[in-house]
C-alpha cells in the first residue's frame, strides 16, 4: 500500500512538472475574426506558439477554432509576429483541408493548392518570390468551380476567387490576370473594377457605400486609398 501511494505521489509530481514545462514552452494568444488580439471571453481563434520560450530559427504556430479543431499550422520566423516560412496547411471548420501553401520569408513561394469544403479541388497555383528585387508574382495554372467544371486550364480561362473579404472575377492569360476584373470588398464595403495587363494592375475605380468613387493606378493606391505623390 505504501509503495502504491509513493508511486501515485511520484506520478503526480512528474505530471505536474511536465505540465509546468508545457506551459512555459508554449504561448497562447486569443484572436478575433480579423486576427487581432482578443480576450478569452471574446475570440474566434486560439493561436499556440509551441516552442515559444526556446531560442529557435523557426517556431511552430497552430491556430485553432473554438471547437478545438485546427484552423492553420506551420512555422514562423518570429515568435511574436507571424512571419510565415515553410509549408502552411489551413483547414475548414469541419476539419477538411482548405489549402497547402509554401512560404519563404513571409512571402508565398512555390506550389499552392486550394480545395473546396467538400474536398473538390479548387485551384493549383505557382507563387514566385524574388528576395533580391522584393517582387512577387502568382501564376494561376488550373481552376475548378464549385460544380467541378475546370474553367482555367494550363494558365488560361476564366477565374473567380474569394480571399478573406474580397471576391473578384476575370480572365486569366498565361497564368496572370488580364483585362477587366470586377469584385467587391466586404470589409471596406466597396465594389471595384480593375484593369490588368500581364498580372499588373494599371488602373481601377472603387465605389463605396455612399457612392463615392476613388480612382487608382496601382495596387498600393488601391490598398491604402491614397494617391501616390508624383516625383518632380
Amino acid at each position: 500500500m505504501m509503495k502504491k501511494n509513493l508511486f501515485i505521489l511520484f506520478f503526480l509530481i512528474i505530471s505536474s512538472n511536465l505540465s509546468a514545462q508545457i506551459n512555459v514552452v508554449s504561448k497562447k494568444i486569443f484572436l478575433d475574426s480579423l486576427y487581432r488580439e482578443a480576450t478569452p471571453d471574446n475570440y474566434s481563434y486560439l493561436r499556440v506558439i509551441t516552442n515559444y520560450s526556446q531560442k529557435s530559427v523557426r517556431y511552430v504556430v497552430t491556430d485553432f477554432y473554438k471547437n478545438g479543431r485546427k484552423r492553420m499550422t506551420g512555422t514562423t520566423l518570429d515568435r511574436d509576429i507571424l512571419k510565415k516560412d515553410g509549408e502552411f496547411i489551413c483547414y475548414y471548420k469541419n476539419g477538411a483541408k482548405e489549402s497547402v501553401i509554401n512560404y519563404l520569408e513571409d512571402h508565398k513561394s512555390g506550389k499552392e493548392i486550394n480545395w473546396y469544403e467538400n474536398q473538390g479541388k479548387k485551384s493549383e497555383k505557382q507563387n514566385l518570390w524574388d528576395s533580391k528585387t522584393k517582387k512577387s508574382q502568382t501564376l494561376t495554372l488550373n481552376y475548378w468551380d464549385e460544380n467541378k467544371n475546370q474553367t482555367v486550364i494550363d494558365g488560361n480561362g476564366e477565374y473567380e476567387e474569394t480571399d478573406k473579404f474580397i471576391t473578384q472575377k476575370g480572365v486569366i492569360k498565361d497564368g496572370l490576370k488580364q483585362g477587366i476584373w470586377q469584385g467587391n470588398d466586404l470589409l471596406r464595403k466597396t465594389t471595384f473594377i480593375d484593369n490588368y495587363d500581364r498580372g499588373i494592375l494599371i488602373s481601377g475605380v472603387s465605389i463605396d457605400e455612399n457612392n463615392l468613387k476613388f480612382s487608382y493606378s496601382s495596387l498600393n493606391e488601391k490598398q491604402t486609398g491614397k494617391k501616390a505623390e508624383k516625383k518632380k
